[in-house]
């Protein structure tokens, strides 16, 4: 249906703040939803949590009920106003807290000036506004005015919020959020601020990429609010960076994509699952998009994916996302040495970051994936401190149960109760379907052990596996099987070979072990079922003082189709010479594979990257490059200033 949303000038002046909305006429056709039956079930619980006390759901989350709740007349018009009164009661209205001034409690029982998560501004404004784009004319006087004073109130705490440009997806959550109350209440001062920040962000990412890349969580979150953008902002010039903007994010995500698997490959920088890659951007917007179930209840997904599958893939990105042997080479941030290297095969690809993002990224990856098994989880290394190999510290509420453990000047901000490891100290040189990489760190206050582990994730759907020269079975749950003095793994995936060679650590050859803990993976966050959900794990536990030191040479290559090439396989990686020098800290180490060189130098002690060695040396300067072209500033060049 067609909704001509026609609203008078009012003026509201609410704390020094005034509304005038602007008078516009609106014509947007409010996408069908796929599954109305689970829509309206969603209502019914969502409503039902409200009723209770305190709400079992989060003050943002009354925004996306609202709006599904006027789409389809779910609420009378004194229910609607009730609610909206409890929102306006969680708005932080004293101006003595400062910046805080305007901000939103995440929930119900935080008081003073405490403000849990000083986001939920921002996400409460990016849902709410469709609100009043959509359906204004469904609320009441009562309610109309009490979502423009909340509005009002908010709008303050949207300026307020202090945002780094670094911190993509808040960054441009501000953006839409001030351009579109500086439209819809005929705010130029805000709108123009807007339009600002906007072209402050395009100049940075034209330089230096997206610092929170190929992120399955986070990607999301960009995509929706450069989308909203894109289709309700009533400005020429902004239409057009936000169009360019999605061309570049999208192409970016097309070219990592694996179709078959359902998930974001690539390295990736904020990624909340640990064993296997599929979140917002998959299960909401791309997923859906490339002809998967599109599960959205929410009219706030559905009116985002409405606008992509509207754009859809140009022909450029659909041929990226199904380039065999493709190599990319992509920038993400400003800082030195911050790229990612993705190798993508038939059925495998292999990825690396040359620096961490963050606790939660996902730096050293291989994903496997065929027509017999298309989704399975990945293979991931992580350092962490706290025996959480497989990630579940948040899902099992091990934060809660371990409260006695932090430490008593812990961080505001540290995510205790989060799925955390280490952010050591990285470096990586890949040539295609293979890298050198050295990780170094010692415990931080999210650890709970004196000792530190290097642990790689695996699937546990090989059909064999070698430790050296020796062809061994998956243990049994529980059981372990050390590896031998060669240090080495092999797996073989139908004609996929991989390998894991340890050439130093810091222990002195310290022993690795290949772990069965009967672990098999439940979705916590999107709800979705892995058939092939079944993992092992490769672990080597450091020494008691609470450092790490790692080297290794991860490799896989596929055409493996017989016993004698996969024997090829091994044995080369094997004989492959290997030189590690370490003298004061400086670890220089280095493989010589088929294709040359390739191995790094780092001074450990001062955290500097030496030199690299690569039979393929990186590009002198890029921004995203696929197969040597570089395909990201032909987008982006424009917006550079000089």
């Amino acid at each position: 249906m067609k909704i001509i949303v026609t609203v008078i000038v009012i003026l509201l002046s609410i704390t020094g703040f005034v509304l005038r909305v602007a008078a516009q006429d609106q014509r947007y056709k409010v996408p069908s939803m796929p599954n109305p039956a689970a829509r309206k079930a969603v209502l019914e619980k969502t409503w039902a949590a409200l009723q209770t006390n305190p709400p079992q759901l989060a003050v943002r989350e009354c925004f996306l009920f609202l709006a599904d709740a006027l789409d389809t007349r779910f609420l009378k018009d004194e229910q609607v106003e009730w609610l909206l009164k409890k929102v306006q009661r969680r708005i932080l209205n004293d101006p003595a807290a400062g910046r805080r001034y305007g901000n939103i409690f995440f929930g119900w029982q935080e008081s003073g000036f405490n403000i849990l998560d000083e986001n939920n501004v921002q996400f409460c404004v990016q849902y709410g506004m469709l609100i009043k784009l959509l359906f204004n004319d469904r609320l009441s006087k009562t309610a109309a005015k009490t979502l423009d004073e909340i509005f009002a109130l908010a709008a303050k705490g949207v300026v307020n919020l202090e945002v780094r440009i670094s911190y993509t997806n808040i960054y441009l959550m501000k953006i839409w959020n001030q351009l579109a109350l500086g439209q819809v209440y005929h705010e130029p001062g805000m709108f123009e601020n807007g339009r600002k920040l906007f072209d402050i962000w395009l100049s940075h990412v034209a330089q230096y990429g997206n610092r929170e890349y190929d992120s399955p969580t986070y990607s999301g979150v960009d995509l929706e609010s450069l989308l909203l953008m894109y289709t309700f902002i009533n400005d020429t010039d902004l239409k057009t960076k936000a169009g360019d903007a999605l061309n570049f994010l999208i192409t970016d995500l097309s070219a990592h994509y694996n179709k078959r698997a359902g998930i974001l490959a690539g390295a990736h920088s904020r990624d909340y699952n640990r064993v296997f890659s599929r979140d917002l951007l998959e299960e909401k917007y791309f997923n859906p998009l490339l002809g998967g179930k599109n599960n959205n209840t929410h009219l706030f997904n559905q009116v985002c994916f409405a606008a992509l599958q509207k754009l859809g893939l140009s022909a450029n990105q659909k041929e990226l996302m199904s380039r065999k042997n493709r190599f990319m080479v992509q920038r993400w941030d400003s800082l030195a040495n911050t790229y990612a290297c993705n190798f993508v095969g038939n059925k495998a690809s292999i990825a690396s970051a040359n620096q961490t993002y963050s606790p939660d990224d996902k730096p050293f990856v291989m994903y496997l994936s065929s027509p017999r098994i298309p989704a399975m989880p990945n293979i991931a290394y992580v350092l962490e401190g706290r025996d959480d190999h497989y990630g579940t510290w948040a899902a099992t509420g091990m934060g809660e149960k371990m409260k006695s453990r932090m430490p008593a000047n812990y961080p505001v901000n540290g995510g205790w109760n989060k799925t955390r490891h280490l952010m050591p100290f990285l470096q990586s040189a890949q040539n295609k379907g293979e890298f050198v990489m050295l990780a170094a760190g010692e415990k931080d206050h999210n650890c709970t052990n004196a000792y530190l582990n290097s642990t790689i994730i695996l699937p546990n759907a090989f059909d064999e596996i070698w430790l050296g020269n020796k062809k061994v079975n998956v243990p049994d749950a529980g059981k372990s099987i050390e590896l031998d003095t060669s240090r080495t793994f092999f797996a073989r995936f139908e004609d996929v070979a991989i390998a894991f060679r340890f050439i130093w650590d810091d222990t002195g050859n310290g022993v690795a072990s290949l772990y069965n803990d009967g672990f098999n993976y439940q979705s916590a966050r999107e709800k979705f079922q892995l058939k092939h959900n079944k993992t092992m794990r490769l672990t080597m536990r450091h020494a008691d003082n609470g450092k790490a030191g790692i080297a290794m040479w991860w490799k896989q290559e596929e055409g493996i189709r017989t016993a004698a090439d996969f024997l090829e396989f091994r044995k080369r990686v094997l004989s492959a010479p290997m030189t590690v020098n370490v003298q004061n800290g400086v670890v220089d180490i280095a493989v010589m594979t088929a294709e040359g060189k390739l191995g790094v130098k780092a001074d450990l002690t001062n955290k500097k990257r030496l030199s690299y060695y690569n039979p393929s040396p990186m590009p002198a300067s890029f921004l995203f490059q696929v197969d040597g072209v570089e395909i990201g500033k032909p987008i982006m060049q424009k917006y550079i200033v000089n």
